[in-house]
């Protein structure tokens, strides 16, 4: 299929609800106009195809334009202000660049040299430079956008001290010194949920996301897992739910295979898997606990592949996984890269638009099996 075909395919196949509507209708048990999804990073390629660049997302103006856009193209409301992957460690003394057009990077670590508490001070969300802008943001985005549920994001506990300490080093702090690790690991809690309290009280109870691709099998063995990373995870998602009354979902990019079965136990609604893993066989364990959401690839469909294989994937990962008993959404199976094609966004959409319609929980759409 070329684009001026999937174009004329994308006006019989219409959404009928709005983001928000339908992800709400399907987790009551209704029948919907297509399954819920998710495209990763989905305005980074809105932006650009107004003529932004990454960079200009930092100005609200332009960022309240690229929601809007993205709302009147795709039906996606929702807005987020997030304590993304290096936001913290830039709270506390790390040294961010921000590029105009390419991911942004830690060029000094606040931890560089030695992994001593007395380098860092607590973050306060109301008075912190960088969290007192964000929020600050957040409140002027939300006044223009009201009619879009805002949301937040924070990064797991050994994500964020791999932005405050470098991750190689820090690695070896696990074996060398791991109760001054351990308390490192306490303050990227309390941080978070500093974070999301303030949150909370300005904007009242909001769905928070946790995206920890540091505490990933890739990474860490099992052992540092266990020791490490899962009871931290565990403290931090069972806090937000005591925050909020809403149960986060939880993101970690690469393999995560050994964890899934640990992964039902914590607090959290909805587990977002990465392309590198199946979801058939992630379904199979963690179906009757958690929301599934994933994992079209990224880079090698999204990026680069052809309308045609976006459309095959997105077909395939509905087969796998839409008949998941707490519920699929269909996304990529991490951040799209810029440089995506809008076309495969579109492709992305159309597939999923077509391919599940009249979708309900627990069932595999019959519209699937059609073509």
């Amino acid at each position: 299929m070329n684009r001026e075909e999937l174009y004329k395919e994308m006006e019989k196949h219409k959404s009928e609800m709005t983001a928000s509507e339908r992800i709400k209708a399907y987790l009551n048990g209704d029948r919907v106009d297509h399954l819920p999804y998710d495209i990763l990073c989905i305005d980074w390629i809105v932006a650009a195809e107004m003529g932004y660049s990454l960079k200009d997302l930092s100005n609200i103006d332009i960022m309240a334009k690229v929601v809007n856009k993205r709302f009147d193209l795709y039906g996606i409301d929702g807005f987020g202000e997030a304590m993304v992957l290096r936001n913290v460690g830039e709270a506390v003394g790390s040294k961010v660049i921000y590029p105009d057009n390419e991911i942004d990077y830690i060029e000094k670590f606040a931890m560089d040299t030695n992994l001593d508490m007395n380098l860092i001070e607590k973050v306060d969300p109301l008075n912190n430079p960088i969290t007192k802008k964000k929020l600050e943001r957040a409140r002027i985005l939300k006044d223009r956008l009201n009619d879009h549920p805002i949301g937040t994001e924070v990064s797991g506990p050994l994500t964020v001290a791999a932005a405050i300490r470098p991750i190689n080093k820090l690695l070896r702090d696990l074996k060398k010194n791991p109760e001054e690790v351990k308390k490192l690991l306490e303050f990227t809690v309390q941080t978070n949920l500093d974070w999301v309290r303030a949150f909370t009280n300005e904007f009242g109870p909001t769905a928070v996301m946790i995206a920890d691709p540091v505490g990933c099998d890739d990474i860490l063995s099992p052992g540092q897992i266990a020791e490490f990373s899962y009871p931290y995870l565990d403290r931090l998602a069972s806090s937000i739910y005591e925050i909020t009354g809403i149960k986060a979902g939880l993101h970690v990019c690469g393999h995560t295979k050994k964890q899934w079965e640990s992964y039902k136990k914590l607090d959290i609604a909805l587990y977002s898997l990465d392309d590198c893993e199946d979801l058939a066989d992630i379904k199979d364990v963690i179906e009757d606990d958690l929301i599934l959401e994933g994992n079209v690839d990224p880079v090698e469909i999204m990026r680069y592949g052809s309308i045609d294989d976006v459309i095959g994937a997105v077909k395939e990962c509905i087969l796998k996984a839409a008949d998941s008993k707490k519920g699929y959404v269909v996304a990529t199976g991490c951040d799209i890269p810029l440089g995506t094609p809008i076309e495969n966004v579109d492709a992305f959409i159309y597939a999923v638009r077509k391919y599940s319609k009249d979708a309900m929980i627990g069932q595999i759409p019959a519209a699937v099996y059609e073509d």
